[in-house]
């Protein structure tokens, strides 16, 4: 179980995100035991001029470098930030487990994180040439990623299917996934689907886009943002539960990155 945000714009506004995030994984209030996610944290940004790139094993709300991740005098930031809580039988190897994992895939520099569980079938290990048994499972999305043919968002739908098929054992599946390209597209993903109905507070994913800035987040991160109240309800027209199963993303002004 993990907390997790895709942002872009101010860095000023990021910030208030970010915080948001810091306190829903100390005690995340959608989750059955008021969990902590004490597992890790980690996070990417990128502006037109730098790239800020921490995976680290302390929880998010104990690294002191977590609430300066998003401090940038530049104007504007693309990012991925989250913070983890190890699914029972998942590796804790400290940072190496840490998300976002990153990927090339073509002229495209990609971050995935992720929200759920991916099974890890012998015919991936065959695919991907590793062993998935060794690997975190976001890890083994990741892989499959990298082995698809064609753009990120049909490599992305491919995966889906693969790992989310009705015959598997499914868990949840939620997904923030930041693509950044040389010729400076930028795009965030998302994708948010799970079986169990009565999880649905605790899954969904909640977008808001206002003034220039745009947001994809865990629903307790909106929570604690002050966007939806205790019962997932929207707080302004500018927030939007995410419908699930259905993958989209922010298509985001072309900008020079690098």
């Amino acid at each position: 179980m993990c907390r997790m945000f895709g942002y872009d714009g101010s860095p000023q506004l990021g910030e208030a995100f970010l915080t948001a995030l810091i306190d829903a994984s100390r005690r995340d209030d959608f989750s059955d035991k008021k969990i902590s996610h004490d597992d890790g944290w980690g996070g990417v940004w990128f502006s037109e001029s730098d790239q800020y790139y921490v995976r680290s094993v302390e929880p998010i709300f104990e690294d002191e470098r977590s609430r300066s991740f998003l401090k940038t005098a530049v104007a504007s930031v693309t990012a991925v930030v989250h913070s983890r809580k190890a699914a029972l039988g998942e590796p804790k190897r400290g940072p190496f487990d840490s998300h976002p994992f990153s990927t090339h895939i073509g002229n495209e520099l990609v971050y995935v994180s992720h929200n759920g569980h991916v099974a890890k079938l012998r015919k991936y290990s065959e695919m991907i040439g590793v062993d998935v048994s060794l690997l975190n499972d976001t890890e083994v999305f990741t892989y499959l990623l990298d082995k698809q043919e064609g753009p990120v968002d049909a490599r992305i739908k491919k995966v889906i299917d693969l790992v989310y098929q009705p015959e598997l054992e499914r868990g949840a599946l939620n997904l923030i996934i930041l693509s950044l390209s040389r010729d400076g597209t930028r795009r965030i993903f998302y994708y948010s689907e799970f079986p169990d109905p009565a999880k649905e507070l605790y899954y969904s994913l909640f977008t808001q886009q206002r003034n220039g800035n745009s947001c994809v987040m865990s629903s307790t991160i909106a929570l604690k943002a002050g966007l939806i109240d205790a019962q997932g309800s929207p707080a302004g027209t500018d927030v939007r539960k995410c419908p699930r199963g259905e993958l989209d993303w922010f298509e985001l002004p072309q900008k020079r990155i690098g």
